[in-house]
């Protein structure tokens, strides 16, 4: 109870007192911004996680990547000189290289300065996640579909007969079958470029001193407190691109069109795990892109509209849906949880989703059907799951013929979480809900690279996450329940079943068509009977953007890294100052 109303306090005094503050630009062209976890790792092939992507995309390009300002999304050449092309059988794909890009600068070169990339680098980057020395959770992606990579990884081969380069700019992959969307991979800063001299010159702390070819050069690496990055005077290769969207209109300065490429001379991300001190930094200019935390939303958006106060203070709101999906997964080969389907029907039927929304999300989402978002391919907004709304009779009926009435003999679940207060504030939510039923959750708070251990040495019964689309496809979904995928790919559930395996095989092989859709809509129905992933919310994001930002276009946390390039930051000059009386 005085936590809650501390929490309220806070919010209020600093609301009333804020119109009084003098607010101006920043005296230098840096941009800031609070990362809400630890990041665990700066090497792109050996990450899956959000806030480390987040980072990596400051430093590593990939071959492609989206138009920032075109939807739906359009892929568009980055590394790569033009589009891929490809054989007549989409079995072939030849992907042509940038002449004159080059690594940043660093001392792993003979002379510290940053050599052109070429097509071997490509090579290299692929045969580093499909090495057996240490275990990438990329391999499993490319294991059946790249002739030869699965002979590599086993020791087989000196190297990957299904990928060659020809010549210094070019280079062809090789496929086991035809694979219309298999370009979409290589948007992904996952698969980064890299220089093999850095990554054998630091070793280890590769992970720490990252080297590619992006806008920004990573200076301080304090993974779990701050990290600072500075403009690369070598990055040449990409301007302010033209044309944008109708719905960019007002926050893209058509000005920049043609311009080189990054705009703000310093990036610094400080970890801020709690969300009231991020909310204070981003009111006293100290963020410039922010968020709005749960608890202050009513009063950033009093009856859904920015305040008054803010709306003073030049603050711009961004909100739209965010490409992504709410879950609890339960770890398939816990011996009770995973075995038996009707428990984990009976935890989904005890929540009340629309009371998550509203407590935790504060009304800034809606009941997720599915693991497909609706950004996806394959969405289908008539697909209801069958466990989605509360049913605490039905619940309670599925425990006892699972042999536990009333929960009695069932061992707790066991869930790893975050130890910030709205995790806490979920656990607690989740908990009170279950116990109605006879479930009991364990929840144990820790950081996000110790969670992120935890699940990838299945040490958890479930754990609840969000999944962000990384391609506008259901295949990026299909990578975590299909079984070639299971742990340490990014089937977090380690769930197998041979149907959905035998579907997520045909659709990622099928062009678009109603056929298509109609294999997407089976396998949802498997998933939903066997209930692997709990989906819960699809979220909207409410983001508060500073009025010295330019080039406002939407990004949720994966996108800060990847579209800041194209960001603005006007300093050294006074900004306005908001009038009022304290209260």
């Amino acid at each position: 109870m005085l936590k809650i109303i501390s929490l309220f306090l806070t919010a209020f005094i600093i609301l009333s007192c804020t119109s009084n503050r003098k607010i101006s630009k920043p005296k230098e062209n840096v941009f800031h911004y609070a990362l809400i976890a630890k990041v665990p790792s700066l090497d792109p092939g050996f990450t899956t996680d959000l806030y480390s992507a987040l980072v990596q995309s400051l430093v590593y390009e990939s071959l492609y990547e989206y138009h920032p300002f075109r939807r739906p999304f359009e892929m568009i050449p980055l590394i790569a000189e033009s589009l891929p092309e490809w054989s007549k059988d989409r079995k072939k794909m030849t992907i042509k290289i940038k002449k004159g890009i080059h690594f940043a600068d660093d001392a792993c070169f003979p002379d510290g300065k940053g050599r052109e990339v070429v097509a071997s680098d490509v090579v290299y980057m692929m045969e580093r996640i499909s090495s057996k020395k240490k275990i990438s959770p990329l391999y499993s992606t490319f294991e059946d579909k790249v002739v030869g990579i699965k002979d590599f990884y086993e020791g087989k081969a000196t190297n990957i007969s299904g990928i060659k380069t020809n010549g210094p700019y070019s280079i062809t992959f090789e496929l086991t079958k035809s694979l219309p969307r298999f370009d979409l991979n290589f948007t992904s800063v996952s698969l980064g470029i890299l220089p093999k001299e850095c990554v054998e010159k630091y070793g280890d702390d590769f992970s720490h001193h990252p080297v590619g070819t992006g806008a920004y050069i990573i200076t301080e690496a304090n993974l779990s407190h701050k990290i600072v990055a500075v403009k690369n005077p070598n990055y040449t290769h990409q301007v302010f691109p033209n044309g944008y969207s109708f719905q960019f209109d007002g926050f893209v300065d058509p000005k920049d069109s043609g311009k080189k490429l990054p705009f703000v001379d310093k990036v610094v991300l400080d970890v801020i795990e709690e969300s009231q001190p991020r909310w204070l930094k981003f009111l006293s200019g100290e963020l410039d892109v922010l968020t709005i935390p749960k608890d202050n939303l009513s009063s950033a958006l009093p009856n859904g509209q920015l305040s008054d106060d803010l709306t003073k203070r030049g603050v711009v709101l961004q909100k739209q849906p965010l490409a992504d999906v709410t879950t609890i997964f339960f770890n398939m080969e816990d011996s009770v949880w995973g075995k038996k389907k009707e428990l984990r029907r009976a935890f989904a039927l005890a929540l009340d989703v629309p009371k998550i929304i509203e407590i935790q999300y504060s009304g800034q989402a809606v009941p997720a059907h599915s693991l497909i978002d609706p950004s996806m391919y394959g969405y289908d907004a008539k697909f209801r799951s069958k466990w989605v709304e509360r049913n605490l009779d039905l619940a309670k009926k599925l425990l006892a013929d699972a042999g536990y009435p009333e929960g009695k003999g069932l061992p707790p679940v066991v869930l790893p979480s975050m130890a910030g207060t709205q995790d806490r504030q979920f656990d607690e939510l989740l908990t009170k809900q279950l116990a109605q039923v006879g479930i009991v959750l364990d929840a144990e708070a820790m950081t996000w690279p110790e969670m992120m251990e935890r699940k990838n040495k299945k040490s958890f019964v479930a754990i609840g996450m969000g999944f962000s689309s990384s391609v506008p496809d259901v295949e990026d979904m299909l990578s975590i329940v299909h079984s070639k995928y299971v742990t340490p790919g990014p089937n977090n559930a380690n769930y197998k079943n041979p149907l959905i395996d035998k579907l997520s095989d045909e659709i990622e092989t099928m062009d678009n068509s109603p056929n298509r859709m109609a294999k997407i809509r089976k396998l949802i129905e498997i998933l939903d009977d066997d209930l692997p992933y709990i989906p819960l919310t699809h979220r909207i994001g409410n983001q508060l953007v500073q009025p010295w930002v330019k080039n406002n276009i939407y990004n949720d946390s994966y996108d800060i890294g990847r579209l800041m390039k194209y960001r603005k930051v006007e300093f050294g000059e006074e900004k306005n100052e908001t009038k009022g009386q304290k209260k």
